[in-house]
């Protein structure tokens, strides 16, 4: 019963993997066309990079002063 279990667990992931990568295919396919596949991969792999290495900067503007409240 467990090796059933383990070999869905890797099903799985393959599944996954193989879905990721095909979106990531397409969407290079998709955004850059077919020319210069590669480059355009390297690029698109750049953007997801930063995407998801971004510092989010806190904008200092008026209203995170802290006011009183009215009474």
């Amino acid at each position: 019963m467990q090796a059933t279990t383990a070999m869905a667990l890797i099903r799985t992931l393959f599944w996954t993997a193989i879905f990721l990568g095909a979106t990531f295919f397409f969407t290079v396919i998709f955004e850059h066309g077919p020319a210069d596949f590669s480059d355009n991969a390297k690029r698109e792999a750049e953007n997801i990079q930063a995407l998801f290495s971004k510092k989010v900067e806190k904008r200092k503007d008026d209203s995170d002063r802290f006011t009183p409240p009215l009474h």
